[in-house]
């Protein structure tokens, strides 16, 4: 039992040297990749402090100013709170801070907001209203050094940074100190064209509310990161990150305390920049594995391709060119090929060569072998046919009527074997004879001139094309003559059809299957004229009959049907086998 399973067709050397060598680098690749993670790693770190210390360093002003302001309060309520809540005067603590901001330049307001939320002093001489101002009232709620951007206050009638700072008497709380710093006295890239390798700092308080901005705080609300509370950054160690800002674009940020619990820096980063790119991961250094991987296979392929396989596929379409056609290449690659794919092509060159000789001397071998046989067939037919002219002349020359009826069967038999030599040698192929053409020609030269009961007589032929191997065409040829000879001989006219007739039939069923038929109107089984036809088992046409059939290997049925006289043999179609006892070796033929 054959495996009907379809083969699965084996890799290709290109795609199998990819696959070697991929398992070639994957130790190395893993090693790389290990190697650049952490590499990576550690120039992340780096950057982040080295963006930290930049941002601390940028924001340098805003620190001192707003610890000088811080260092103001504090001694402000040192030195003021005593003298208000001893004394109860405060027109000279008012006078005192107007004093302090006289020697002071660069402070708009101060005032002093008592625990139980009062202003009584302040630095114009008027005490002040806690409802007016929502962010004191908050100050009350939630004591502590604090710091607020103010962008119009009541007051100093302009944006201000208001730095409160907590005084204590006898270690009870006794309110704040609230000094009020233009923002303006900040540091400002008002011009954009100024070179700076940040974008912006921007300066933010516990609240995570901005206090001040290098660009202007109403674009520093762009530019932040949009999904990150910033009040989270307070009270957190220095660190950098990228992030995705409100306006869509992803940029790096560095947060740095100015005011530890207060205040916290942030220097915003374009992502581009040369010292910020190290935050973000780097998705060529991540694929320098697989980048390497890859030119490593595309030059070894190259590589191979362009010594291997260009030339072994050249080779196996002049292969196939071969096989096809039988034609050899005129040209070698000798100078392109490597050596041992310049030895593989001259074996196969040596041996399409050979193979050419050798097919050229078969050819020869059998052109001269037909050309004998059908000389043999040709000379054995006219051997045939002298013998059958020698007959005739003793024929015409015989007096007794039995005589020249033994004679003429005789010469019928010869002449069928006669027809049966000129069809073999004029076919091209002599393994196979075309029996239904050789059944038309013996089957018209018997009936030219065939007559029953002194009239012509009415021949039909239904003959098949139908190819036979010689050892079956010669039984079936003699088979035929015999049994027409004997239709013809015992034929009488029919009563129904008004004429003697015959017909020859010989038709295939598809399956190497062959039916001969042969029938002639007779007279009916018991008439008194009926003799006896010549198939009968003491006469030797019965016997030649029955002696083909065994030849064809088939079955014979003979007798009458209605008003015929029918002969019918069926026989299996053989095929052509070789003679064993043939010589099978090429002849030593000289070339040509």
């Amino acid at each position: 039992m054959t495996d009907t399973v379809p083969r699965m067709r084996p890799l290709g050397l290109a795609a199998r040297m990819i696959l070697f060598l991929t398992l070639a680098l994957v130790p190395i690749g893993v090693v790389a990749w290990f190697q650049t993670t952490k590499l990576q790693e550690e120039t992340r770190l780096r950057t982040q402090l080295s963006l930290v210390a930049l941002t601390e360093a940028a924001a340098l002003a805003e620190r001192e100013t707003v610890l000088r302001a811080q260092g103001g309060a504090q001694a402000l309520g040192a030195t003021l709170a005593l003298d208000l809540f001893g004394a109860d005067d405060a027109q000279t603590c008012s006078a005192r801070l107007a004093s302090y901001l006289e020697g002071s330049p660069g402070y708009s307001f101060a005032g002093l907001l008592t625990a139980d939320g009062r202003i009584p002093c302040t630095s114009t001489g008027t005490a002040l209203d806690i409802a007016d101002f929502p962010r004191l009232r908050e100050l009350i709620a939630d004591p502590g050094p604090a710091a607020w951007l103010n962008r119009s206050a009541p007051v100093s009638r302009r944006s201000v940074i208001i730095v409160a700072e907590p005084f204590f008497i006898d270690g009870t709380l006794a309110g704040h100190v609230v000094l009020s710093l233009p923002s303006a006295l900040l540091p400002a890239d008002s011009n954009d064209t100024v070179a700076t390798p940040y974008l912006d700092i921007v300066t933010i308080n516990a609240k995570g509310q901005i206090l001040s901005s290098r660009r202007g705080v109403d674009k520093a609300a762009d530019i932040l990161p949009a999904e990150l509370d910033l009040a989270s950054l307070i009270g957190a160690r220095a660190q950098s990150f990228a992030a995705r800002s409100k306006d869509g674009a992803t940029r790096v940020y560095a947060a740095a305390p100015l005011v530890p619990g207060m205040i916290t820096a942030i220097g915003i980063w374009s992502e581009d920049n040369d010292q910020a790119q190290a935050i973000t991961v780097s998705g060529i250094a991540r694929a320098l594995p697989l980048l390497m991987w890859a030119a490593s296979v595309i030059v070894a392929f190259l590589a191979v391709n362009r010594l291997v396989i260009r030339h072994i596929k050249l080779l196996s379409r002049r292969m196939r060119v071969f096989a096809r056609t039988r034609r050899v290449p005129e040209t070698r690659r000798h100078r392109e090929m490597p050596a041992e794919l310049a030895d593989m092509e001259d074996d196969f060159l040596d041996m399409a060569d050979g193979i050419l000789r050798d097919e050229a001397a078969q050819e020869n071998a059998l052109r001269e072998k037909t050309i004998l046989l059908k000389e043999v067939h040709h000379r054995v037919k006219n051997n045939l046919q002298l013998i059958s002219s020698i007959m005739n002349m003793q024929i015409r020359g015989s007096r007794e009527p039995e005589t020249r009826l033994v004679l003429q069967r005789l010469q019928d038999r010869i002449r069928s074997l006669a027809t049966i030599h000129r069809n073999l040698y004029q076919t091209e192929d002599l393994g196979h004879v075309n029996a239904g053409i050789l059944l038309e020609e013996l089957v018209q030269q018997m009936t030219q001139m065939a007559q029953i009961a002194g009239e012509p007589v009415t021949v039909k032929t239904e003959l098949q094309n139908i190819e036979a191997v010689p050892d079956q065409a010669v039984p079936l040829s003699l088979l035929t003559a015999e049994a027409l000879t004997n239709a013809l001989k015992y034929g009488a006219p029919s009563g129904t059809e008004g004429g003697a007739s015959v017909s020859v039939r010989f038709i295939g069923d598809g399956a190497r299957k062959a039916t001969l038929e042969i029938a002639n109107t007779a007279l009916p089984e018991g008439s008194p004229r009926d003799e006896k036809p010549a198939v009968e088992p003491h006469g030797l046409g019965t016997r030649l009959i029955q002696a083909f059939t065994t030849q064809l290997g088939g079955t014979l049925e003979h007798g009458h049907e209605q008003d015929r006289f029918v002969v019918r043999v069926t026989f299996q179609l053989k095929t052509f086998e070789y003679d064993e006892t043939t010589p099978t070796q090429v002849p030593n033929v000289p070339d040509f």
